[in-house]
């Protein structure tokens, strides 16, 4: 770099990921526009290839506008197995090169070399080494984007300025000009909500957002916001990488999902958040944490009669706006916090199912095509006391031996009987580990259990075949 530095930070973004993994596995699909979509009938294209990018495809394009776009689109099932696994070897590349390691997405690592780039021949002999070993470890058609500088914020807007396939570097020299080309929401940590305060006030670019004093500032948008905003505008980042074993433990854990149909049946929904109250605890259990905040959120539309709630606490009902008066969307959400901490799905589904019973949810005008449910308040399942009553020990022994087969033979090998003939929703990666306290940590083995966490099927497969 042009001048000496206390840190070297790369950031490491594999290009297309969802996409380009699919491409890496099936020839026929490279060189071709590819949609990645979260299973068969879902609307929304959940990641794009290169090549379907040139059409205007995106993440977040309805599959009729991305077909509208791109006739010759494929649109390609995900497959988050596959995805984990190939995340876990992307992981293993970039720490051989410092144990100083983030995880930042399923396909972002930083890495910050400042001590042991001396080992490697220098940084840019690391960017290309880690480049030619994606390609030769993960596959030919595997790319990735490095950006390098001496912060993490300044990395990250580094490593998007050439894709695919790129190198940038960002130096003191030229932070501020590449600052002023970028647009605000480029940067890390400003989003849409944050843009659109920022332009209210006639701040519209990085150039503005200097001229702004602190003071101003903190008017605006408090002591937390002002500072970090006065920071970034001039591409200062004191945040650390934060290696894998320094990860803190999460605030809380849950499970969204978006139904392929619309569901009218009670006994539908209800199947359905037990499901996602089964992997909720199982996660939760995994993490080897308890929580006693439950929350549950169905978003739902209604016909031509609109529903009467009653006013009871913990219980909010509010209009997705821009919709019309004769077919409105509904978000509701209803929450409860306990005096103990749970870990068990079942326990967690009564909880949802008091909640749910609470909210007038007529079938005859009513479906539901969303639903969340979160445990929060979470503390470590160690410090809690051991159940008392020998009916309470049983269950807990239960389910850790339903845990122990699920590990070792696959999700749901075991699993309640309310979940029998309907179609089970199986865990699945997103792109950010809000879960990567556990998810990448090293599976370890004990007896003829696997503890720990794996990344995929694939992967437990491969494990199991070896012992």
């Amino acid at each position: 770099m042009s001048k000496v530095i206390d840190r070297v930070i790369l950031h490491v973004d594999l290009n297309s990921f969802f996409a380009t993994a699919e491409q890496q596995a099936n020839p026929y699909l490279r060189d071709k526009p590819i949609g990645i979509i979260k299973a068969s009938g879902r609307t929304c294209v959940i990641a794009a290839s290169v090549e379907a990018k040139k059409y205007g495809v995106k993440t977040g394009t309805d599959v009729f506008e991305a077909r509208r776009l791109c006739p010759q689109i494929i649109l390609v099932p995900a497959d988050f197995d596959k995805y984990a696994d190939i995340t876990y070897r992307f992981i293993n590349i970039c720490k051989n090169y410092s144990p100083v390691c983030e995880v930042f997405s399923l396909d972002e690592c930083f890495i910050d070399v400042s001590q042991t780039e001396k080992f490697f021949g220098g940084i840019l002999t690391i960017a290309f080494e880690i480049k030619d070993r994606l390609r030769i470890e993960i596959g030919e058609w595997m790319r990735c984007s490095i950006g390098i500088s001496y912060n993490r914020l300044l990395a990250k807007l580094a490593s998007s300025q050439i894709k695919p396939d790129g190198l940038f570097l960002i130096t003191e020299e030229n932070v501020l000009d590449l600052l002023d080309k970028a647009d605000l929401m480029d940067v890390c940590g400003i989003g849409f909500a944050l843009n659109r305060r920022l332009r209210m006030l006639g701040i519209d670019s990085f150039v503005n957002l200097r001229a702004a004093n602190l003071e101003f500032l903190h008017k605006h948008f408090g002591p937390y916001w002002s500072v970090h905003l006065y920071n970034t505008a001039r591409g200062i980042d004191n945040s650390q990488v934060l290696p894998i074993t320094e990860i803190p433990d999460a605030k809380s854990v849950g499970r969204t999902y978006t139904t392929h149909r619309n569901l009218y049946k009670k006994t539908e929904i209800l199947k359905l958040i037990r499901n996602l109250c089964e992997e909720t605890t199982f996660k939760a259990r995994q993490m080897r944490l308890s929580g006693r905040y439950i929350g549950l959120v169905l978003r739902s539309g209604q016909s031509e009669v609109e529903q009467q709630l009653e006013n009871k606490p913990g219980l909010k009902k509010f209009y997705k706006p821009g919709l019309e008066t004769n077919s409105k969307e509904l978000s509701f959400y209803g929450h409860r916090t306990l005096k103990n901490y749970i870990d068990d799905g079942k326990r967690l589904f009564d909880i949802c199912r008091e909640i749910f019973s609470d909210w007038s949810f007529g079938e005859a005008q009513s479906y539901m095509r969303f639903c969340g449910v979160t445990l929060g308040m979470l503390t470590r399942s160690k410090y809690l006391t051991t159940p008392l009553f020998p009916a309470d020990r049983y269950r807990q022994d239960l389910i850790k031996t339903v845990d122990t087969i699920n590990n070792r033979f696959g999700d749901y090998t075991v699993y309640p009987a309310q979940l029998l003939r309907m179609k089970i929703i199986r865990p699945e990666v997103n792109g950010y580990f809000g879960d990567k306290s556990y998810r990448l940590k090293p599976p370890t083995f004990q007896g003829d259990s696997l503890k720990g966490v794996i990344y995929g099927q694939h992967t437990l497969n491969k494990l199991n075949n070896n012992k």
